[in-house]
């Protein structure tokens, strides 16, 4: 006689966690992948940059600030702007 078999599951398996991203596309030029972001948190400073019309932005963060908060910041005054 032997024991019964254990019902007990594995550990769950973590999802991978994919970096958010550093490059968007230009809301100016519509190129894609084309406008780079830049953060000085010594500075607290966040710029982006298009590598094709050499549009720029620069805008005020904090430590919790990410690349996609800048940007978004970008384009919210670009739609100010209009």
């Amino acid at each position: 006689m032997g024991r019964r078999k254990s019902k007990r599951k594995g550990p769950p398996r973590r999802k991978n966690i994919e970096p958010l991203p550093m490059l968007f596309d230009c809301p100016f030029c519509n190129h894609k992948q084309a406008c780079e972001v830049k953060m000085d948190k010594t500075r607290k400073i966040g710029r982006v940059t298009c590598t094709v019309c050499m549009e720029a932005y620069q805008t005020s963060i904090n430590l919790l600030s990410e690349p996609i908060d800048v940007f978004n910041d970008w384009i919210d005054a670009c739609e100010e702007e209009n």
